[in-house]
């Protein structure tokens, strides 16, 4: 059914999927190789959320840039590989997403689109969403918000009408950038306090409450 907002921009990881572990091997496969110890998972995911060149700077922050670019491609190559083998929706997503059929969604990741476009599908996701941009089809990348404005472009709506929701203070300032609604949602990578601290219009601690925001009285579980 209609959302009271339309569009609906999401971020993917963090937010609509539980990708942490399989990011993390990827991460950890690149450092086996080199001989370098390896990190925990809460490490590793707080290094995501501004894109796979970021997130390997911050890893990698000892390597000068030509090193960096090989191991870049390197790890591109190993999650492109295993993408889906720890990968899920957050509960509730799904039944999400099915009740707001009817009203415009779009993801806007810093994910490389075609890693993005893999996930959704390979999670059977992607015929919710008629906007997905990754990190590598707008520049800047979020906070800028090009990107969220090129969504709600191909989605045919002002973003005005619309909402951003992420787990991430990027998608809070890219979403306020963009003249749109902002929600954070407390269950992401990065812990709430990240979220918080961007002052989203709007909080949500579970995808019920989530739900209760975009289709008052419909959210899931009512």
């Amino acid at each position: 059914m209609k959302s009271c907002f339309e569009p609906i921009l999401f971020d993917l990881d963090g937010t609509l999927i539980d990708s942490g572990r399989d990011i993390a091997q990827s991460v950890n496969h690149v450092l086996e190789n080199l001989d370098l110890p390896t990190l925990a998972l809460d490490e590793v995911l707080g290094f995501v959320g501004d894109g796979v060149r970021r997130l390997m700077e911050r890893t990698l922050h000892h390597l000068g840039p030509d090193d960096l670019d090989r191991q870049i491609k390197h790890f591109r190559r190993h999650y492109r590989e295993h993408l889906m083998d720890h990968t899920l929706p957050y509960p509730g997503i799904i039944d999400l997403l099915e009740q707001l059929k009817g009203t415009a969604l779009g993801v806007v990741t810093n994910k490389p689109g075609g890693m993005a476009r893999a996930i959704l599908a390979g999670l059977g996701l992607s015929r919710h969403f008629a906007a997905v941009i990754g990190g590598d089809e707008a520049s800047p990348i979020k906070p800028h918000p090009q990107a969220l404005l090129m969504a709600c472009q191909q989605l045919g709506h002002p973003p005005e009408a619309g909402i951003m929701i992420g787990d991430y203070h990027n998608d809070v300032e890219a979403g306020r950038a963009a003249g749109m609604a902002t929600c954070g949602v407390l269950w992401g990578f990065v812990g709430p306090d990240a979220v918080r601290a961007a002052q989203p219009d709007h909080l949500c601690a579970q995808v019920s409450e989530l739900g209760t925001l975009l289709l008052p009285g419909k959210g899931p579980g009512h």
